[in-house]
């Protein structure tokens, strides 16, 4: 049995907010006592992702009862990574709440090495000390080979109508074991794209961003006992003006711990959670994030680390039957300049970059 989970990113601390309120179908809500001086509870989450760079990134917040409140940022607290050899990397502020780092594979006052361990340490500017477990750098486990091929489907127009539309669908060819280590493989996927656009005025830029907005999957091969996946498909996406330029698809394969792939499958089971109030409460989500200082205060979130082998797939004009160009755009049929478009400045494209990518080699 396969076991693969694909759900969204989202602002986890959005989820919080839902929760504590009770705003969230289906969910028990967490009752908590009255309280005239928040906060009720913390999230504090992080990740580590090494690489060439590597970087890690790490939230901290204040969470409310009342979802009218908000999360409260907190911009001013030092937070670090720690390795299990006593050293530190400091984190820098975002400011809104967000910190993070570059962690060079070359740094010698900061090394990374596979097999190590690392956590997660936050300190607030009013002395409370959030820590997490410690977590284990497992090995990358690189793809062999990625594959896309043309498809189509029937939906229904915006009048109701089926139609059919062609589509991409990527897949994977990989193993599932880690280098010189006799454990199950858990996988973190990100599906990642990026495409050529040229405006009216020839400037041409380069999207990178998200492929999909179900975008991030799991795989637990605890569960799935596989040996290898070949011809695994990853997602599909419609084929349009995106690959008129050049396309490429990218995969970023994330080796996680079991723990840190338990507390994603819980957060997809929750988000997914839907019915009538007669339906069995939603599971609780793990944490491994605890209070130095304050016990009595609830604290919520989760820290991983990942190593990552990044895969790219190449997908030219002709391969993809030499689709239409997005610019220029058709006038509208009032007349009418409608607001600004990737044709008026290719910047205006999500994700767009003027600068080429280093890995785009067409």
């Amino acid at each position: 049995m396969k076991k693969t989970v694909i759900f969204q990113k989202i602002f986890i601390k959005n989820l919080w907010i839902l929760l504590f309120s009770g705003l969230w179908a289906c969910v028990d809500k967490i009752e908590l006592p009255d309280s005239d001086h928040p906060p009720v509870a913390m999230l504090v989450e992080g990740k580590f992702v090494s690489g060439t760079p590597g970087r890690v990134t790490a939230g901290v917040f204040e969470l409310y009862t009342s979802a009218k409140e908000g999360p409260k940022a907190i911009g001013g607290a030092q937070v670090v990574l720690q390795d299990d050899q006593g050293r530190e990397l400091a984190l820098v502020s975002a400011l809104n709440g967000e910190y993070y780092q570059d962690v060079p594979a070359d740094n010698p006052a900061f090394p990374v090495q596979t097999g190590s361990r690392y956590r997660l340490v936050a300190t607030l500017p009013g002395g409370r000390i959030y820590q997490s477990e410690w977590e284990t750098l497992l090995p990358a486990v690189p793809v062999d080979s990625l594959n896309a091929e043309i498809t189509s489907r029937e939906v229904l127009d915006n009048i109701g109508k089926l139609d059919t539309v062609k589509l991409f669908r990527f897949n994977v060819y990989t193993g599932l074991h880690y280098p010189g280590l006799d454990a199950p493989v858990h996988f973190r996927w990100e599906l990642g794209q990026s495409y050529r656009i040229t405006d009216d005025f020839d400037k041409t830029c380069y999207s990178i961003r998200a492929l999909l907005q179900d975008n991030v999957a799991i795989f637990d091969n605890a569960l799935a006992k596989r040996d290898r996946l070949d011809h695994y498909v990853l997602g599909e996406t419609g084929l349009d003006y995106r690959f008129s330029e050049g396309f490429y698809f990218i995969l970023y394969q994330q080796s996680i711990s079991e723990n840190a792939c338990g507390y994603l499958a819980e957060l997809y089971q929750l988000l997914q959670k839907k019915g009538t109030p007669f339906d069995p409460p939603a599971g609780p989500i793990r944490s491994n994030m605890t209070s130095l200082t304050h016990p009595d205060i609830p604290v919520h979130g989760f820290f991983y680390v990942a190593a990552q082998d990044t895969a790219f797939l190449y997908i030219s004009p002709e391969t993809a039957g030499n689709p239409e160009f997005f610019c220029p755009v058709p006038p509208s049929i009032s007349g009418e300049k409608g607001p600004p478009t990737a044709c008026d400045d290719c910047l205006n494209e999500s994700g767009g970059h003027l600068e080429k990518p280093a890995w785009w080699k067409q």
